[in-house]
């Protein structure tokens, strides 16, 4: 059984540039050894993500996400679980802090027609809220 989660949260103040790099590293080397797809997106002193991956893997690391001090006001958008795997397309190099070129890439990545997609709404939710974190909506 998968499970997708996607949240929306406010970071903590006392980041620094550093902190964050840090951070986006980390979850992606977590991500990839956990084989968690997704995408984590940091951009003015907002982070979105989607995570999906094996159920009881997300279950617990969306409780470890909700106690971490380097954000708050966590608003968990979507949980859904699923038979098979939606997003395999989104592996850990979607994980990214703002940059003009990641950015491109992200959106880029995020609007190739995928036929395949189980789940369009879904995907077309993830467009919007990336755009709209992007400032280019």
């Amino acid at each position: 059984m998968f499970l997708t989660i996607s949240y929306i949260s406010s970071a903590s103040e006392k980041l620094s540039i550093e902190d964050i790099e840090t951070l986006m590293m980390d979850t992606k080397l977590f991500n990839n050894q956990n084989n968690i797809k997704g995408i984590l997106i940091y951009v003015n002193q907002t982070f979105f993500q989607v995570i999906e991956g094996e159920y009881h893997i997300i279950k617990a690391l969306f409780k470890r996400i909700e106690q971490d001090y380097r954000h708050y006001n966590i608003l968990k958008i979507l949980e859904k679980k699923s038979s098979v795997s939606r997003y395999d397309r989104f592996s850990g190099n979607y994980i990214t802090y703002y940059s003009e070129k990641a950015s491109e890439e992200l959106l880029k990545f995020l609007e190739l027609n995928c036929e395949d997609m189980p789940d369009q709404k879904l995907h077309d939710f993830i467009i919007y809220q990336s755009k709209v974190l992007l400032n280019t909506y």
